[in-house]
């Protein structure tokens, strides 16, 4: 049975041939592309069910096809984006990617099976999302259904700026494995509540601390965007935020005191001398006649 179409768009052609012959083995219909303009050009005539991308390609970067996908007119927009890269030199991309409409960003180094597993929930949820069932047939319940899911399954992040994307109003549930609750209301895709354990507390303090659960189950019932409190925050700019935060505190940057900025002064200058081998050398302040302050009488 095809489970789904599938478009890579990876530069690496021996990176892409892998994760083509293990989406294939798992019954997907795969594309592949080597190029951001030609990948973009497949995507729009083939429309697939989830397109998994690389942040650099030949040509153009990966955020170019994903800002394209995202503007483009039918269902070509709505159609899920994973992204898969390397973050050791510049952590500024996953932020960049989500910021354009991408839905996940994998690290490398990762397996292919678990790439195939995340292609397989982004687009259970996206046909969930409009009504059709994981095989792809027409869902007996409607696109306002209440969703579950497990943390550990789908990155709840992907799932608030899905429903930001879709201007879903409703309440999302989500349950660490602690047994600690949070309570997230949107209406037309927006904050409009957060509380944790009951109580209410800022959105982006509550998104800091769920988006840490890593494992856990969530829950979205929807409502109508009439009898919920009026938005008050971005989604998508708050789950960046609290992403780019979660990053600093994983990598610090130190600042230096002006005692460490004299001690590192004086270590390249003691390092210099011991290079030429010779000792340092005696700084002498020398007062020029014309500019030396005039000097006063003595009383009497």
């Amino acid at each position: 049975m095809i489970r789904g179409r599938v478009l890579v768009i990876d530069g690496d052609e021996w990176v892409a041939s892998a994760l083509v012959r293990a989406l294939q083995e798992k019954g997907y219909v795969v594309d592949a592309c080597g190029e951001a303009i030609v990948g973009f050009r497949k995507a729009s005539e083939t429309v697939p069910d989830c397109i998994v991308l690389s942040p650099e390609l030949p040509d153009i970067d990966g955020a170019w096809v994903a800002r394209k996908v995202r503007t483009e007119a039918g269902a070509l927009s709505k159609v899920p984006i994973l992204f898969v890269g390397d973050l050791t030199e510049d952590r500024s991309v996953r932020a960049q990617t989500l910021n354009v409409g991408a839905d996940v960003f994998l690290d490398r180094p990762i397996s292919n099976d678990d790439i195939v597993a995340q292609v397989g929930a982004l687009i259970a949820m996206a046909r969930r999302l409009d009504g059709r069932d994981v095989d792809g047939a027409p869902s007996s319940t409607s696109v306002a259904a209440a969703i579950r899911g497990d943390l550990s399954a789908f990155p709840l992040a992907s799932l608030l700026m899905m429903f930001e994307m879709e201007r879903r109003s409703g309440l999302i549930e989500v349950v660490a494995m602690s047994g600690k609750r949070a309570a997230l209301t949107l209406t037309d895709g927006l904050f409009a509540s957060t509380e944790v354990a009951g109580a209410p507390r800022p959105a982006l303090e509550v998104l800091r601390e769920v988006l840490a659960w890593r494992a856990g189950r969530f829950s979205f019932q929807p409502r109508e965007s009439r009898s919920l409190p009026a938005p008050r925050a971005s989604v998508g700019a708050l789950v960046l935020e609290a992403m780019r935060l979660e990053d600093e505190e994983k990598n610090p940057v130190q600042e230096l005191g002006p005692d460490d900025l004299v001690d590192a002064v004086e270590s390249v200058s003691s390092g210099r001398h011991a290079e030429d081998g010779r000792p340092p050398r005696e700084e002498k302040v020398i007062v020029r006649p014309d500019l030396a302050p005039p000097s006063h009488p003595k009383a009497s």
